[in-house]
């Protein structure tokens, strides 16, 4: 299949591009005070994402994060899953729907759906599964990724969105952007980011985003999933840019939210060159009761909305005394 690329535009002159290769977010312009940025981090080359190991703005999946053991039990019948990071399952496995290419079932100037299908047993899954996610670009400049999966049986299903934004616009640094995460808990990994199945409290804990926060690369390396305290019609995250010019509000029906600073990022990105904010079930859900999930059947298909949106221009009295800013000295990766 030919590697293609498609442009929705809004009637505010938002572009936004995504790629057949894995339903992939690869820009999204938008104007800023009349300068115009590119608030995605990605390649140069539309080529350059077939052996791009960082899911740069794909949809991961089916089950996107971490299942620990590679394995999961449904009906007292446990399937075995691909081992891709150790002995460990991470974003459905290698060569999964992010590394594939789609179908494109219909485009609009501001909606553009996508499909692909995978079959019964694919990388330990069982299915076979259909996927569809649409992108709709409106007017407000928010974008709205809907996600649906049907199967032939009952199985894991969980995707989220990629994308690693620098709301400073691509290749500047991303050094100094604020974070603000609705959240009270979040979930405590191992040496290998598996959940250790507790719901921590993030008050005094260098993870209380609570209040508006300054990212610093040198003492913050996230990786972690958050608990969600808002629903999906409120902004349950808020990214700023560094001169305050720009904000990207996250929300979804997801319970969790994967905040990742981008430490590994290498080759031709910088460490902490993009922040991803995966809407998610919490890492390694099928495997824990206490963890909200739900699975897929052929009766109760999933659907998800992950939707973001950006708000220009409005500055914010932020929160970043030292006293604020002395949270995040020891947010390093568990």
């Amino acid at each position: 299949m030919e590697l293609r690329s498609f442009v929705l535009c809004n009637e505010t002159g938002d572009e936004v591009c995504i790629s057949n290769y894995g339903a992939r977010l690869l820009q999204w312009h938008t104007d800023v005070g009349h300068e115009d940025r590119n608030i995605i981090l990605g390649y140069a080359n539309l080529s350059d994402y077939l052996d791009d190991p960082f899911y740069h703005g794909a949809i991961a999946g089916p089950f996107a994060n971490r299942i620990g053991g590679a394995e999961f039990t449904i009906d007292g019948k446990t399937y075995e899953l691909q081992a891709n990071e150790g002995r460990h399952h991470l974003h459905g496995g290698k060569d999964s729907i992010s590394d594939m290419y789609w179908d494109i079932v219909a485009q609009e100037e501001q909606v553009l759906t996508l499909k692909c299908e995978v079959p019964d047993g694919f990388n330990g899954y069982p299915g076979g599964l259909h996927f569809w996610v649409t992108y709709h670009l409106n007017n407000d400049s928010s974008l709205d990724v809907d996600i649906k999966v049907t199967t032939e049986q009952a199985t894991v299903i969980g995707p989220t969105t990629h994308p690693y934004f620098n709301l400073a616009g691509v290749g500047n640094d991303a050094e100094g952007h604020v974070l603000q995460i609705f959240a009270d808990n979040y979930t405590p990994v191992d040496h290998q980011n598996i959940p250790t199945g507790e719901i921590a409290d993030v008050s005094d804990t260098p993870f209380d985003f609570r209040q508006p926060r300054q990212l610093d690369s040198e003492r913050e390396q996230l990786d972690h999933n958050f608990v969600m305290a808002r629903p999906a019609t409120e902004s349950q995250a808020i990214l700023i840019s560094p001169d305050k010019k720009l904000q990207l509000h996250v929300s979804s029906a997801y319970p969790g939210l994967q905040v990742y600073t981008g430490e590994f990022l290498s080759g031709k990105f910088e460490p902490f060159g993009g922040i991803c904010l995966e809407p998610q079930f919490y890492p390694n859900s099928p495997n824990e009761e206490a963890f909200p999930f739900f699975y897929t059947t052929p009766d109760e298909p999933f659907n998800m909305r992950i939707s973001y949106k950006l708000v220009k221009n409005v500055e914010q009295n932020l929160d970043t005394s030292e006293e604020a800013e002395s949270a995040g000295e020891d947010a390093g990766g568990e």
